[in-house]
């Protein structure tokens, strides 16, 4: 058995914490599932009250202490939000040993060349991501160690984020508990995502993965394995919410509720004669809520997404290269008819991507959820690398003259901080959630009753 790996992600609706090891077949085994409410202390994946998100990191790491039995002191932690950005920087060096092949030193060194000569005010570098190499006149070349040559020249995607907002997520987690580290720096969330949704083949071949969070959607393009585009939506699950308050004319909390258990995103599919009863407020009699509308405003909303995705790709320069079409995954993509909705819209193949690529045994069934997605592939992120290229160099650097200058590696490092084994801790009993009572029988009026307890026996014709 391996180390075992701790994965913390920070989403605008809950932190998830997930600890992880590899077994004897390679396959991820997961040992503990941590999480906690977020609502209202972290927005579009930006923390807003540090203090609350404290706390909720420090539940969240405590659930899967109790359940691991370990001590957590190392976790391999998510960025996101809107001001998330990617651009291309172009950077070369002279190498003075001509006719001798090029080596990890100068791999290493152009990417920090790139990184010190890379500009972006308030902002910090996440990732820098090489393209294609060129050596000389020779150029597409995806791996330029062992070619001979005298000019290394290379294209890199720099993933910046506002160095105030990266920071604020630190805080939240070194605070959380004492000695608590974060190892290797700060991963962009749907890279993390890749890893344990995306298959190798999916991304040699070209594909797009779209996370779509509560805040936010992120967007990222693969092709030869390689990233080439990323791009972050500030629309995802809470605007479709806000949509349905308004046009619902219901509370948030009430429209939340709807959205979720009876929003489709394809509105033909939906009986017209369908209706819910929406508890009153305050005394107030319920309201009856149409589930063909409550659709139509799902869809509409989808659509719009949808769209965006469309010129992102387009934006990309690679629509004509992705024949693995579109994977959907995050919080939000559990709908009825939304892989169908979306290929409609993009005219691609389109799968959901639920966190199962190479999953081993788990302590639960609900880890394979695709709002756990990022969470899971930041423990994935322990053992391989965003770029598979940084897995084949790592052992030549143990070999390698150190470079004069520090590289910075946006990749978290091979060895980190084992959970160490702890003495057994009673496991605190579980609360019952709390939620809506059945308000009675619509079955005269078609209709269902919006409650915790509702199944398909509610359902009237």
């Amino acid at each position: 058995m391996s180390e075992i790996i701790v994965g913390l992600d920070i989403g605008s609706k809950q932190v998830s914490v997930v600890a992880g090891r590899l077994d004897n077949l390679g396959k991820l085994e997961i040992l503990g599932l941590g999480k906690a409410d977020t609502t209202g202390k972290v927005a579009k994946g930006v923390v807003l009250n540090v203090n609350r998100t404290i706390e909720a990191v420090r539940e969240a790491i405590e659930q899967v202490e109790n359940q691991a039995n370990i001590d957590i002191r190392g976790v391999i932690a998510s960025v996101a939000g809107p001001n998330v950005t990617g651009s291309k920087h172009r950077a070369m060096i002279t190498r003075n040993t001509e006719g001798e092949e090029v080596t990890i030193t100068d791999v290493d060194q152009i990417s920090s060349d790139a990184e010190r000569t890379f500009i972006s005010q308030g902002n910090s570098i996440v990732h820098t991501i090489p393209q294609e190499y060129s050596v000389d006149s020779s150029t597409g070349i995806h791996d330029p160690v062992g070619i001979s040559g005298i000019k290394l020249q290379s294209e890199f995607l720099m993933v910046t984020s506002p160095t105030l907002a990266m920071e604020k997520t630190k805080r939240c987690i070194e605070r959380a508990k004492d000695d608590m580290e974060i190892e290797g720096g700060l991963v962009f969330a749907p890279f993390a995502a890749s890893l344990a949704v995306l298959s190798e083949q999916e991304r040699k071949s070209g594909v797009v993965l779209v996370d779509i969070g509560s805040g936010i959607t992120e967007i990222v393009v693969y092709y030869k394995s390689i990233v080439r585009h990323i791009a972050v939506l500030p629309f995802a699950g809470d605007i479709i919410t806000a949509d349905v308050e308004q046009g619902c004319n219901v509370s948030n909390e009430h429209a939340e509720e709807l959205k979720v258990k009876f929003g489709s995103a394809m509105s033909s599919e939906v009986n017209l004669e369908e209706v819910v009863s929406v508890p009153g407020i305050n005394g107030r009699k319920p309201k009856l809520v149409s589930i063909k509308n409550l659709s139509i405003i799902v869809e509409e909303r989808l659509k719009e997404i949808a769209a965006m995705v469309v010129a992102e790709i387009a934006r990309s320069g690679y629509g004509n290269r992705l024949s693995c079409g579109i994977v959907l995954t995050g919080g939000s993509v559990q709908m009825p008819y939304i892989t169908e909705l979306f290929e409609k819209v993009t005219g691609r193949d389109v799968r959901m991507g639920y966190p199962n690529e190479n999953l081993g045994k788990s302590i639960t069934e609900e880890i394979k959820n695709p709002m756990y997605a990022t969470a899971v592939g930041l423990v994935w992120n322990g053992f391989k690398a965003i770029d598979e290229r940084e897995d084949s160099y790592k052992e030549l650097r143990r070999y390698a003259p150190a470079p004069k200058i520090v590289v910075h590696s946006p990749t978290p490092p091979q060895s980190l901080h084992n959970g160490k084994p702890r003495q057994e801790k009673e496991k605190p009993t579980e609360k019952p959630s709390g939620g809506w009572s059945l308000m009675g029988s619509l079955k005269r009026l078609g209709g269902r009753i919006l409650g915790e307890d509702l199944g398909e026996s509610d359902k009237y014709e």
